[in-house]
């Protein structure tokens, strides 16, 4: 098949470096069709386009406003006879780019919803000795964004574990903490870039990985599956179309989050806004039901460890059921060979 791959460093593009659906050609100049992700190329050749939100394709990132307002244009551009294909991650990422969209049917389809895939190498069967809350409790987080990713939220979890007198030892992966910032007792504050294989030790050693995310991710959800690693997540965007809630993690929900139909674009019109939103929610007390909620979660996993267990079972038969590599990889190829 003659198609050109534009590789980036992505955990949705991963799975085209380890489990390729077919040898893609090295110079784009002799190609045919390209497969591109969250980008739209100007050249005239076919086109495979992968996304996560569909006004990222607009070319911007972080002014929402003129995302927004690129509706119209990217409406027309995606209507063009060389965009062939689109390829949605989840259910819930195709609705909310229908809804941009205005439901058009010829864009509704050419969306293709193939699911993002694991890494088979990195994947952990479950472990009935790795499957105990016996003494202190290992909660992880990694991300950057301090206010995006929710890192204020993880800080309040950590005063009510303290407050509640639970043993936990909370290790925090964020570069991006402000310097006035007071770190709870029982955090652990990583603020070096970390490697990859530091990265899966982490995984390793924790009981629980703790996500009060606000903004979208999508590596650490892939990363808990492939490592057999229980998530509290909240529940944003698409997530739930991943993790299946009170089996292969916990979702809760959030009284804010970035894309919110009504605010996006229109009541935070860029990613400050949106930060400085963020923060004035917090500071108001606006997100401490939710942090009750996740510690709540917490100790319903230390009170009842037969839930941790299954969990952890469910997680290891559901990823290889719904994400093996070879799912995604087989689907590709048959969407290759439609062009």
């Amino acid at each position: 098949m003659n198609i050109y791959l534009h590789k980036i460093k992505h955990k949705l593009w991963e799975s085209y470096k380890y489990n390729p659906p077919i040898k893609y050609k090295k110079i784009k100049f002799f190609t045919e069709t390209e497969h591109t992700f969250n980008v739209i190329t100007d050249s005239k050749k076919k086109k495979i386009i992968e996304f996560e939100q569909i006004l990222l394709l607009s070319g911007q990132s972080l002014n929402y406003e003129l995302m927004l307002n690129s509706k119209a244009s990217l409406i027309e551009r995606l209507r063009c006879v060389d965009i062939r294909f689109l390829i949605s991650p989840t259910n819930i990422a195709k609705e909310n780019a229908l809804h941009y969209l205005e439901n058009d049917k010829l864009i509704s389809d050419k969306i293709k919803i193939i699911y993002p895939s694991i890494n088979e190498n990195r994947f952990k069967v479950f472990d009935e000795r790795k499957s105990n809350l016996n003494g202190r409790i290992k909660l992880l987080f990694i991300g950057q964004k301090f206010y995006g990713k929710g890192v204020p939220i993880c800080f309040r979890i950590a005063e009510i574990l303290n407050k509640k007198k639970i043993d936990f030892h909370f290790k925090l992966v964020c570069r991006d903490i402000p310097k006035n910032i007071k770190v709870p007792k029982n955090v652990e504050i990583l603020n070096s870039k970390i490697s990859e294989n530091f990265k899966y030790e982490l995984y390793d050693w924790c009981h629980l990985f703790i996500f009060p995310v606000v903004q979208d991710s999508f590596g650490v959800y892939l990363e808990c599956l492939e490592t057999n690693t229980p998530i509290i997540s909240t529940n944003i965007y698409d997530k739930k179309d991943i993790i299946t809630n009170n089996k292969t993690g916990v979702l809760i929900d959030t009284p804010l989050q970035l894309y919110e139909y009504k605010n996006f674009g229109i009541k935070w019109k860029n990613w400050n806004e949106f930060q400085e939103i963020f923060n004035d929610n917090f500071l108001s007390g606006v997100f401490e039901n939710v942090s009750n909620k996740f510690v709540e979660k917490i100790e319903n996993f230390l009170n009842n460890p037969f839930l941790f267990k299954n969990m952890k079972k469910n997680i290891s038969h559901e990823t290889i059921e719904r994400f093996h590599p070879n799912i995604k990889k087989n689907a590709l190829i048959d969407l290759y060979k439609k062009i």
